[in-house]
């Protein structure tokens, strides 16, 4: 029965080692398919996507350091919003010109759209050549709400605050402009009666009565519209410095209010981030392949494969069967880890190499530790609790370290961190039960 367990359990290492380091191939689409996730890794090790955003034309007053300063820190906070990792921007001084870096992934387009996008808020004197009422230097922050009503529809709303000097502008425009949704829908609702009345009347009208229709459905205010961006939206109340615009329809439909809601987490994003002084248009927009290439990463892990295969032959020759269940054990562990990082989305710089070297040294130093006073005291249960005992309170500065890093908000540390977190973690749970299970199946043959 006992080699039946131990049998079954080398099984189980040996099908998790082939799913972490062969894959799973399913057929998709008349091609095979590996459903096994792929290692997240960092810019230095599979390349980055290197965006320029030049200085637009301006006027040469406008072209300023503390303009250009300022643009830096707005994308720094759309970025850092978007929670894009491990990017970096850099700023030259002297024409404006900003390089950001970027991981390439998935989402990296969408991270070089939100560094052009408008997030300009105005209120304009409706027309095509409309004059300017209320611009972005008014505008203290953005946040987005919902309302709903008893038959389960929703309203999405994005409340824009205003500063003190906004404060006092909105209440001007709102004395000399139709800018409220109800108020301009009813002027338009008026206009269109009255064209659709003239052109039915047509000829038959005479001028003195035309020109008394034209006094009696004279518009008293001029319309006035909210822009974010390029896009107009409607207000739907104004109180105090508190501006409501409509976001979307009313509707009970949940993809609907979904997007609406994407849309006022958009506006409201661009908006808090801060706001550009001076316009920028994008430039090179080029993918960097990294300086390590995959063969440089495959030599390298065959490498720490050959050093762990002598390993293991030393384990086998002085600590015999319980050094080769030890050895299996071991890469059960590595497998495991494996898998891990591949589902945790742990980003791997070569901090994060680091950090999965030294777990693998701490790893076979518990396992020649338990090996050891296994061999002398032939107890497994002490030997693995002497074993924790002793390391694992040498290792608190290294655990220290490793939940600082994990929070330190730069991503070669976190990767590091995040490593050594999973890493220390699998130690401690992985020999306590499998390799443990092992050696005492062993003991007690």
């Amino acid at each position: 029965m006992k080699k039946v367990k131990i049998t079954t359990i080398i099984l189980a290492i040996i099908l998790v080692t082939l799913v972490a380091f062969a894959g799973v191939y399913i057929k998709t689409q008349n091609r095979m398919e590996n459903k096994v996730k792929d290692y997240s890794f960092g810019r230095e090790l599979k390349g980055e996507r290197i965006v320029e955003l030049k200085v637009a034309n301006q006027k040469s007053e406008s072209a300023k350091l503390e303009n250009y300063e300022i643009v830096k820190k707005t994308l720094e906070k759309r970025l850092n919003n978007l929670k894009t990792p491990d990017y970096t921007i850099s700023l030259n001084k002297e024409d404006g010109t900003i390089i950001v870096e970027l991981p390439e992934d998935n989402n990296t387009d969408t991270y070089v759209y939100y560094l052009t996008a408008s997030g300009k808020v105005q209120v304009v004197e409706d027309g095509e050549n409309g004059v300017e009422l209320l611009n972005d230097s008014m505008v203290e922050k953005a946040l987005y709400t919902y309302t709903s009503d008893i038959e389960g529809a929703y309203q999405v709303f994005l409340d824009v605050y205003l500063t003190e000097e906004g404060k006092a502008k909105i209440q001007e425009i709102k004395n000399n402009y139709a800018v409220l949704s109800d108020e301009i829908k009813e002027i338009e609702a008026a206009q269109s009666a009255a064209e659709k009345e003239n052109t039915t009347e047509g000829e038959n009208t005479t001028t003195e009565e035309s020109a008394t229709k034209e006094t009696s459905t004279e518009v008293t205010k001029k319309i006035a519209r909210l822009k974010i961006g390029e896009t107009e939206y409607d207000i739907s109340t104004i109180e105090d410095n508190k501006v409501r615009v409509i976001i979307g329809a009313k509707t009970a439909n949940t993809t609907y209010v979904n997007s609406y809601i994407s849309v006022a987490v958009e506006a409201s994003m661009l908006i808090n981030s801060g706001k550009f002084p001076i316009e920028y248009q994008l430039g090179e927009n080029r993918f960097v392949y990294s300086d390590i290439t995959n063969t440089n990463i495959i030599y390298f892990a065959v490498a720490i494969a050959i050093i762990l295969v002598i390993v293991f032959i030393i384990f086998v020759i002085k600590y015999k069967i319980s050094g080769l269940l030890a050895s299996i054990s071991y890469i059960g562990f590595v497998s495991l880890l494996a898998l891990i990082l591949r589902y945790t989305n742990v980003s791997i710089s070569i901090e994060g190499i680091g950090a999965i070297i030294l777990v693998l040294i701490i790893n076979i130093r518990i396992n020649q530790m338990i090996l050891n006073i296994n061999k002398e005291k032939s107890n497994v249960n002490e030997a693995i609790i002497n074993t924790y005992k002793e390391l694992f309170l040498k290792l608190v500065p290294i655990i220290i370290i490793t939940l600082t890093f994990c929070f330190a908000g730069v991503s070669n540390l976190i990767s590091f961190g995040m490593i050594m977190f999973w890493g220390l973690l699998l130690i401690a749970v992985y020999n306590a039960i499998v390799t443990k299970t092992l050696l005492k199946l062993r003991e007690n043959k």
